[in-house]
């Protein structure tokens, strides 16, 4: 977990000093877009090889090469002058965060006793929004006093205290081929889709990231047109909430199952965006954000480990890549896909 904070964090000093960089070597308004999507998109294309790394290097020397990249992708930075060198880089960095994020989970489900695999999850997960919530304003602050290549370098220098924490990683044997009975269970990367676990569960998680792609991208614009002030309050309450649901859901899926949870999370999402069509101040926006997150953390923790539940050891880096590609790829293209029905006459 600390290793994935500090790794999460590295990335987020960046938030926002990456574009204002951007832009001091030349870029506009559509280079600045282009090269903070590069990050997403090579670690989508890259997912399905690297994947199959994992599953045959194990967890603990992937995390450790995710780690190596992201130490050295910010130094990279420095000495970048160009709009096409950092696209460069910024691709780079995105095969770190694939090989990072993909043996982390595989870790986490490994070291975690059966009985508990859904705790374990739901707290690792919550890595990501803590460090949502400080790197993005401390970044920002180191940028106005020190400049871009302290800067840099502060994001360098966090990416090797995660790479230092993954050489104290003890990796289980059960990540190996053990809990497959010593078989290999090597399939291709459509063997592996066409799986009943695996696509299920991965049209769920892509349902959650279409909805979460739209809220990023709508819901400022929304609270603006219904006169509500401040509406990154919404994202305060549902960080916070997001960590508790986290914490709790995985927990008490360990002892009622996981699709009992799963479903009524599904129900408590639906619930928000309904009651988010009749918003109309502050306080009920509030409410939204916390149903929400509830919903979402709920049942994003328990699609997690449902599909570590039910699919092999041996090819899980492949599945849980594919499910994280997934993700990302509805949650991206979700918000061009409603300008295209606003578009067609449809306003709510």
């Amino acid at each position: 977990m600390l290793n994935s904070f500090l790794l999460v964090a590295s990335m987020h000093l960046l938030r926002v000093p990456l574009p204002l960089y951007v832009e001091r070597v030349g870029g506009g308004p559509s280079q600045v877009g282009l090269v903070m999507a590069t990050l997403a998109i090579s670690s989508t294309l890259a997912r399905p090889y690297l994947g199959r790394l994992v599953d045959r290097l194990g967890g603990k020397p992937s995390l450790l090469l995710g780690s190596l990249i992201f130490t050295i992708g910010p130094l990279l930075y420095t000495i970048s002058r160009s709009v096409p060198a950092l696209l460069v880089v910024q691709f780079v960095h995105g095969l770190g965060i694939s090989a990072a994020s993909t043996s982390y989970i595989i870790l986490v489900a490994a070291l975690a006793p059966a009985g508990r695999r859904g705790e374990a999850i739901g707290l690792s997960a919550t890595t990501v929004p803590l460090a949502l919530i400080a790197a993005p304003a401390i970044g920002t602050s180191f940028l106005e006093s020190q400049g871009y290549v302290p800067t840099f370098i502060l994001s360098a220098s966090v990416a090797a205290l995660s790479l230092l924490t993954a050489f104290f990683v003890a990796e289980p044997r059960s990540t190996d081929r053990n809990e497959d009975g010593g078989q290999e269970c090597e399939s291709s990367f459509f063997q592996v889709l066409c799986l009943r676990s695996v696509w299920v569960p991965s049209m769920a998680m892509g349902m959650l990231a279409m909805a979460y792609g739209s809220i990023l991208t709508f819901l400022p614009l929304f609270a603006f047109q219904q006169d509500i002030d401040n509406p990154g309050l919404f994202f305060t309450a549902y960080g916070l909430t997001l960590i508790a649901a986290q914490v709790l859901a995985g927990r008490v899926s360990d002892r009622v199952g996981r699709l009992q949870v799963i479903v009524p999370a599904m129900v408590l999402l639906a619930l928000a965006f309904l009651v988010l069509a009749s918003v109309r101040s502050l306080l009920l926006l509030l409410g939204v954000a916390v149903l929400y997150a509830l919903g979402f953390g709920s049942a994003q923790v328990n699609l997690d480990a449902l599909m570590v539940d039910t699919v092999p050891a041996s090819i899980r880096g492949m599945v849980l890549v594919l499910f994280m590609a997934v993700a990302t790829w509805a949650s991206d293209w979700a918000p061009i896909c409603w300008v295209g029905w606003l578009r067609s006459g449809v306003t709510r």
